[in-house]
């Protein structure tokens, strides 16, 4: 497929708000205190404990597993 004349301009926009977007990101985490980073780092490490795995879910999916594999081996 050939590539137009405007969709060339609108992949030059799409990159250089990209570039617009990725500068904006640098800067900001150049002046986020550290203080506010460890918080940060902090606030997503206990919401990590509190989706421990589930134990019931845990085998359930090993069975979905095991099924899809028994299919996938009865199919060759």
């Amino acid at each position: 497929m050939a590539v137009t004349n405007g969709s060339r301009t609108d992949v030059r926009a799409y990159l250089a708000g990209l570039e617009r977007a990725s500068a904006f990101e640098i800067e900001e985490l150049r002046s986020t205190p550290v203080a506010l980073k460890l918080r940060q780092i902090g606030s997503l490490m206990t919401a990590a404990v509190l989706l421990e795995t589930d134990v019931e879910r845990e085998a359930g999916l090993a069975a979905v597993r095991e099924r899809w594999r028994l299919i996938r081996l009865a199919l060759q």
